[in-house]
């Protein structure tokens, strides 16, 4: 259905460009055509063959993976312009589809209007609740730890059988009163929870980028994330400006007590954090070189594809 829209016009005006971002919106057609990648079908790439992908293990799922694979190459080869939000993503595009891609990061939403206060006692962590984010170590990190440090999830739930697993495990270890779900919270509100967490927990499966990271850099806090949770990866430095650590339970668990023991490094990683993200102009909230380099295609307007 997407290969068969034709978006050389809309209504009786010509369209000059199309920019596409996430898996299937690069199959529209258009003479002039901007990939700017979010995200190609991740079931059909670094997700399969494990539990987060939904495609199985079986004949047919494996044609339509490689029909997938053949025909993504196919469209996104055809644009004027290839780009990804991140260089993870982009390595993925040329490792299943031998396809280079420019990065271009978005700057942050909020820009300059992150601020740091105080080191409460508590671990933040802000995104969607689903299985792939991986909440669950985070909340079964806690019985390893003997201080009474506290965890503040923000976020709503993608998944009611991930909501019954998390609310079960806090019942099982009697975590109720150090686990706090905050469900979707205003910018003023998120911007406070991050001024005052001691660190920030993000560690998900093989991120596509991942503003929270940059989100807790921007308000002078160190990241606790996980050796396979990619693009997070590209900004956290071990004992930098955060903690990279095994995906477990205890490894996330010791990467909280090492700063419980050790705020004036915790926030000295967080300070570091902050230089990185203004070094890279993400702070100032501006769009110019993204826009400029999707919009690259139009300076020849000869471009047919």
């Amino acid at each position: 259905m997407w290969r068969s829209l034709d978006l050389s016009k809309f209504c009786v005006f010509d369209v000059d460009l199309v920019i596409a971002t996430k898996f299937p919106t690069f199959f529209a057609k258009h003479p002039r055509k901007s990939v700017w990648l979010v995200h190609q079908d991740r079931s059909c790439y670094d997700l399969y063959s494990t539990r987060y992908s939904a495609v199985l293990d079986n004949l047919e799922d494996e044609v339509y993976r490689e029909l997938v694979y053949e025909t993504d190459t196919n469209v996104i080869k055809e644009s004027a312009y290839i780009s990804a939000i991140s260089k993870n993503v982009a390595n993925r595009l040329e490792k299943f589809n031998g396809i280079k891609a420019d990065v271009l990061y978005p700057p942050l939403t909020l820009g300059n209007r992150y601020y740091s206060k105080n080191q409460e006692n508590y671990i933040l962590s802000v995104g969607r609740i689903c299985s792939i984010k991986r909440v669950d170590m985070l909340i079964e990190a806690l019985p390893y730890i003997k201080s009474d440090v506290k965890l503040k999830i923000a976020g709503s739930f993608d998944e009611p059988q991930t909501q019954i697993f998390l609310e079960n495990t806090i019942e099982k270890h009697n975590l109720s009163s150090r686990v706090e779900f905050l469900g979707r919270i205003s910018d003023e509100e998120l911007l406070e929870n991050y001024a005052n967490a001691l660190s920030v927990y993000y560690a998900p499966l093989d991120e596509d980028y991942g503003y929270v990271t940059l989100e807790a850099f921007a308000s002078k806090k160190p990241v606790i994330t996980a050796s396979d949770s990619g693009g997070s990866l590209e900004f956290v430095k071990d004992k930098e400006n955060g903690l990279i650590t095994e995906p477990t339970p205890i490894g996330i668990a010791d990467a909280i007590k090492y700063l419980l023991e050790n705020k004036d490094e915790a926030k000295k990683m967080g300070e570091n954090g902050y230089k990185l993200v203004n070094d890279l102009g993400l702070l100032d909230s501006s769009w110019d070189n993204v826009i400029n380099s999707l919009l690259s295609p139009l300076k020849d307007k000869s471009t047919k594809k």
